[in-house]
């Protein structure tokens, strides 16, 4: 399948690291969430990715996600969306003992990907 992507993208790195007691089906079950609200979101979402930390020289977080938005301004509606809010609050906010976002903007290199 050949995929063509052209302009700028704005990424979302979000990093988390779950309460012990919710490692496994909490923590799934909460990015499973956070799946499913990335699937009704097309016109903003380019891309979801999540799993978990397999580094073995890191384990300050258990889990990553990669979200990568078509604009700032599709990040922006996103975040400030009251689904993704009640999605943070109600199958995150209880069981993360920490997390860390990083956003950046992203240039495609070349215009395809396989």
């Amino acid at each position: 399948t050949l995929v063509i992507y052209y302009g700028l993208y704005f990424k979302n790195l979000l990093l988390i690291s779950f309460n012990e007691d919710a490692l496994g089906n909490q923590a799934e079950h909460a990015l499973a969430s956070l799946a499913s609200m990335m699937l009704e979101s097309p016109s903003f979402i380019v891309q979801f990715t999540h799993g978990l930390n397999l580094s073995l020289s890191s384990k300050e977080y258990t889990h990553g996600v990669v979200i990568r938005f078509r604009s700032v301004e599709a990040f922006e509606i996103f975040i400030n969306s009251k689904e993704y809010k009640n999605v943070w609050h109600s199958k995150f906010q209880t069981i993360v003992h920490k997390s860390f976002s990083l956003h950046f903007s992203v240039d495609p290199v070349g215009s395809e990907i396989m």
